[in-house]
């Protein structure tokens, strides 16, 4: 890597002469080459020992693969585009034949190799297949561990980023929104050194983002005055209404001010209770703030929340007022900044406002005939009492995000040169998460002496140095360098780095860079005692949603569309509640202590008010999650009852029986079919009556096909056991499909059918039977996978073969620990790959 003083002797003038086209001079000039990672460490293999191994391989094994494998893995056909005739049997030296090589092992000892249609292995056979490739897999996996992985420098992603973004300046916001959208790893993960990327531009938008946020952070105009607003009555908005402090179906209180900050902490404190419908959910309180234009109202939400009593209650909301859309000064015909108070309760039976100003006409009352709600209190309702504004907020000038960074100090008044020397000193070691060397201090100094020169300001000077500081490889990447001769244990501010993203997807705080400092880190109670203080502290979430987001494809529900004309009355809005479920589900495992096999089966499920009103329970009456206790009839708990999953592998229009079995087999059992091949034909919805027939004998029509039998044999009955559910996620009797009558749709309604035979001959029909075959059959294989699974995500990179070791030693302790989430993690953060590079 090209080293920092290096790269600033070549950008300094370049940098002073045009600020805004340094960091194109930085790529240009090396930067981005510096970041590439070296290739993987050579592993040291004795000749002799290959030599035999391919000997053994030409007299033992390659008959065996030759009889039995190569009609379908071959030179004439490549089933999954796999090739075994010429496939390396050395082991030792080439890393990718190893890992295909263990894949074959896993699948005859699973019984997937040969096919049912197939010869079966004789014995002997078995032997020597299955011997060589124990002997030889086991002596790759310790070669693999003492040379240790591969260096790959891995960027922080988009959200760590920006969480590190916002703990570094003390300011929170979306600091990514202009880079780039992460790449996935062949585990689905955005955090796999391997799998990312960095281009001229990404550099652009982070030195741009620096910029920017110094210059809101590091301020250098005098105090600003401080606005104050209290409301008790809704202002009257042109155009739709109605306008009122009485919130129901319809109804918005507007508050207007015409003079407001321009930037900075503002509060918008808010006193209202509720008039509660006792067949209802609680009234809840959406807070808008942006302003009107002529045809539109630009605005962000500011919170939302249950208003739960008839008693007096105030809320409190804080935001960075530039972090909304703000009005032209000089607009006339809608001018002043409006904060937005709705009632957006839906109970299934009206739509909810695209705008917050416009409310469809036939919903609208007369406020007049509100004087006394509960005559006409047929919607829960809120009565806002008052509405205050104040900002911005700030205990003294200037604020404190300003003095973390330009702290006092003697030096400010008596040596500017050394107090900037003492800014950067401060602000590198926490931007870099580790002690700086007085070098490295040496050339961004040097930089800010330059730009001093020609700036008319300390502040401004600092905030160019600090932004170069901000485009570091130190600080956009999670440095560890290896070892020349293999592995090696990372150092405490390194173990520090690697711990904090790994459980909270940010910059090590206070107490783990004390620890560190102190040379404390590396002891394995001590990181078991900071990863119970961390999965304890409310940035946890950021593990628990991310690695479920990752892991189980989440985000599948926002890329398919719900069709009207199935499901008039579905509402968009519950697919982000879907989501949450899962994380909120995920949480209670973690935070209480319960074993992972709920992800299974569990006899609760974590709803709020809208989503279990959609799958027909009962259950809180807010939006804030809850756990609640099912009934066998209720045909929920686990994942696999999630709307997440159901949704997320669906057409729009009905339930995906093969998108459900793949998602089974990838993420939960770490056994993904393989691909299908180009010319797959598709189900054959042509044949007379298609429609007419239950998806378990759509799928048998499809495996008449040879091309489609071998693997939907393995495939079809995971997805068919869940027919249950429609693509909106409820459950179900009937199937409603369109049939082509002519020119015209005729609707169909056939009896759904969850008869299946897994892989192995045991019958199950519907999801409970399901359910309890995987908890029977396969909940060593689902321990395995969620272990291997956490393990790539806390390293940052995909597992290897010499990581067989570590996941068979977890998985055995988690097993132990009866399926415990959070001393699972434990046992991740102290095993070795974990503490090594």
């Amino acid at each position: 890597m090209a080293t920092m003083a290096t790269i600033f002797e070549r950008i300094g003038p370049a940098m002073i002469a045009d600020p805004e086209r340094s960091c194109v001079v930085v790529t240009r000039c090396g930067l981005i080459t510096g970041l590439v990672a070296t290739g993987l460490a050579a592993l040291a293999v004795p000749a002799g020992a290959a030599t035999s191994a391919v000997a053994k391989f030409r007299q033992e094994v390659y008959p065996t693969l030759e009889k039995h494998c190569f009609k379908c893995h071959g030179p004439e056909k490549q089933k999954s585009g796999l090739r075994l005739d010429t496939l390396s049997p050395d082991l030792l030296k080439e890393r990718r034949a190893a890992e295909t090589w263990r894949d074959v092992r896993n699948a005859v000892n699973l019984g997937e190799m040969p096919p049912d249609d197939e010869p079966p292995l004789g014995d002997g056979d078995r032997r020597a297949l299955i011997g060589w490739l124990n002997t030889q897999i086991d002596e790759a996996i310790q070669a693999q561990r003492q040379a240790g992985s591969g260096v790959v420098l891995r960027r922080l992603n988009r959200f760590e980023y920006s969480n590190t973004m916002g703990d570094l300046l003390g300011i929170a916001d979306d600091y990514a929104r202009d880079l780039p959208p992460d790449s996935l790893s062949r585990e689905g993960f955005k955090n796999n050194g391997a799998s990312q990327g960095f281009s001229d531009m990404q550099l652009e938008n982070y030195l741009r983002v620096a910029r920017d946020a110094l210059s809101r952070v590091i301020v250098s105009e005098p105090e600003p005055p401080i606005f104050r607003e209290r409301f008790t009555e809704p202002f009257k908005d042109k155009g739709y209404g109605p306008w009122s402090a009485t919130l129901g179906r319809t109804g918005t209180f507007v508050a207007s001010m015409n003079e407001y900050p321009k930037s900075g902490e503002f509060l918008v404190r808010i006193k209202a209770h509720a008039v509660p419908h006792e067949k209802m959910g609680y009234p809840q309180l959406s807070v808008c703030v942006g302003y009107r234009a002529d045809v539109s109202a630009p605005f962000r939400e500011l919170g939302r929340v249950d208003v739960t009593s008839a008693e007096t209650q105030t809320f409190e909301y804080r935001g960075r007022i530039e972090q909304f859309p703000l009005p032209v000064r000089v607009q006339k015909k809608y001018n002043g900044l409006k904060i937005w108070l709705r009632n957006v309760y839906n109970n299934g039976t009206h739509p909810e406002s695209v705008e917050p100003f416009k409310v469809p006409t036939a919903q609208i009352l007369i406020p007049e005939k509100l004087v006394d709600p509960k005559d006409y209190l047929t919607f829960p309702q809120i009565v806002i009492e008052s509405v205050e504004f104040e900002g911005p907020l700030f205990a003294q000038w200037p604020p404190a995000e300003h003095r973390n960074i330009l702290f006092d100090s003697a030096r400010r008044d008596r040596d500017e040169s050394a107090y900037a020397h003492e800014v950067l000193t401060h602000f590198m070691t926490r931007a870099f998460r580790r002690p700086v060397a007085a070098e490295e201090v040496k050339n961004y100094f040097s930089y800010y002496q330059k730009i001093r020169a020609q700036s008319d300001s300390l502040e401004r000077a600092l905030r160019e140095a600090l932004a170069m500081v901000l485009i570091s490889p130190d600080f956009l990447y999670l440095v560890e360098t290896a070892a020349p001769d293999g592995r090696r244990w990372l150092n405490n501010h390194e173990l520090a780095s690697r711990l904090s993203y790994f459980l909270t997807a940010t910059m090590p705080d206070r107490e783990l860079r004390r620890l560190a400092d102190d040379g404390k880190l590396v002891e394995a109670d001590t990181l078991r005692r900071q990863t119970r203080r961390l999965l304890a502290d409310e940035r946890s979430g950021q593990l628990v949603e991310h690695f479920t987001d990752q892991w189980l494809d989440l985000g599948a529900v926002d890329r398919v569309a719900i069709n009207p004309e199935y499901y008039p009355d579905f509402d968009n809005a519950r697919k982000a509640d879907m989501r949450h479920e899962t994380q909120h589900f995920f949480a209670e495992l973690l935070h209480q202590d319960l074993s992972a096999l709920n992800l299974l089966d569990s006899d609760f499920a974590m709803l709020n008010e809208p989503l279990a009103r959609l799958y027909g329970l009962t259950g809180p009456k807010g939006i804030r999650f809850e756990r609640v206790a099912l009934k066998p009839d209720d045909h929920r708990g686990g994942l696999l009852a999630q709307g997440a999953f159901l949704l997320g592998n669906s057409t729009g229009n009905d339930s995906h029986a093969i998108k459900r079995a793949v998602w089974i087999r990838k993420r939960l059992l770490d056994d993904p079919p393989a691909p299908p091949p180009p010319n797959v034909p598709v189900l054959d919805a042509v044949s007379p009556h298609f429609a007419r027939l239950p998806i378990r004998a759509q799928m048998e029509l499809h495996r008449k096909d040879p091309a489609c039998a071998d693997c939907h044999r393995n495939i079809d009955p995971w997805g068919i056991a869940l027919e249950g559910y429609g693509a909106d996620a409820r459950w179900r009797d009937r199937i409603l499909r369109k049939e082509k009558v002519g020119d015209l749709l005729q609707d169909v309604l056939i009896g759904v059918e969850t008869d299946a035979v897994m892989p192995g001959g045991d019958a199950v029909s519907g999801i409970d039977a399901l359910k309890r075959y995987l908890l029977e059959h396969k909940r060593k294989q689902f321990a395995r996978a969620l272990t291997s699974r956490l393990l790539a995500y806390s390293l940052g990179r995909s597992l290897e073969l010499g990581d067989e070791t570590t996941v068979d030693e977890l998985t055995q302790q988690f097993t132990k620990n009866d399926y415990n989430l959070g001393k699972l993690i434990e046992g991740i953060v102290v095993s070795e790959p974990f503490r090594t590079k």
